[in-house]
């Protein structure tokens, strides 16, 4: 009779087992069809589409490799959103049947954690918030692209636009983080802070400048005379020119040894 107990235990874990992987596989298979269906619309054009085709990966609360990599997938798909959006609509943005059909996607996309936003100098949206990304580093800290993804979400929100200050501290944040790693977005910081430092000579030194409404550091913060700002500019654009990913040639730092009247709309507000 303990025999017989003991087979049917036996028995009833290798169907619970058995019954488990089953499920998992079933899972498994599933999230994979949502990246393989998202992977055939993104051939066809068609970003919108494949992003709902994640949205399964997207609101589940268990975590995966294939939740990561659909992730990271999103956030590609959202710059192409909202990059399809600029090329199709002018700066008034769409008619307005189209503006409520778009508006209702935006809706849609911005439920599984998009982050998309209207600007205030135009009647179209940006993926300004890179919700994918943040979602993407918070649910896992430990993803390959937490670098790339670092950089990104230091110009979120137009963040650039709001503050020059808080967004140079970032910038040299970043690159104390992972300079030592030679990645592409560290040079990419190196231009970015080179083109602000520019700007900032340039305003300084040009006092008819008239091409919009230069943003400028904090006062507590804008400490450096225009040289200062040069001969930073300088620095940063060098550290740039030696990058290994063949980035573009960048017209800023012969310009700005030449002293030309040029480099204020590296700062410029929109709102001039």
């Amino acid at each position: 009779m303990v025999r017989n107990i003991l087979s049917t235990h036996l028995l009833i874990g290798v169907l619970f087992l058995l019954l488990m992987s089953i499920l998992f596989l079933r899972s498994h298979i599933d999230a994979q069809t949502g990246i393989t269906e998202a992977e055939k619309l993104i051939t066809e054009g068609d970003y919108y589409a494949a992003l709902l085709a994640l949205e399964p990966l997207l609101i589940s609360e268990e975590k995966s490799e294939a939740q990561e990599e659909a992730l990271w997938l999103a956030h590609q798909l959202g710059e192409k959103v909202a990059e399809k959006i600029r090329e199709v609509s002018g700066w008034m943005g769409p008619p307005q049947r189209t503006q409520e059909e778009l508006t209702e996607k935006i809706r849609t996309l911005n439920k599984l954690g998009a982050g998309f936003s209207n600007s205030p100098f135009d009647a179209l949206y940006y993926y300004y918030d890179a919700g994918f990304l943040q979602q993407l580093i918070d649910h896992y800290p430990k993803t390959p692209k937490r670098a790339v993804a670092e950089y990104h979400l230091i110009f979120r929100n137009g963040a650039f636009r709001d503050s020059l200050s808080s967004t140079l501290k970032a910038l040299y944040a970043y690159i104390q983080k992972y300079e030592k790693t030679g990645q592409v977005q560290v040079y990419k910081a190196y231009l970015d802070i080179a083109h602000i430092h520019h700007g900032l000579w340039a305003v300084e030194t040009f006092d008819d400048w008239d091409e919009g409404m230069p943003l400028s550091l904090d006062p507590e913060d804008d400490t450096k005379s225009a040289e200062a700002h040069k001969a930073e500019a300088e620095k940063y654009y060098l550290k740039y020119y030696l990058n290994p990913h063949g980035l573009p040639e960048d017209e800023g730092y012969e310009r700005l040894k030449n002293e030309e009247r040029f480099g204020g709309d590296y700062i410029l507000g929109d709102g001039c």
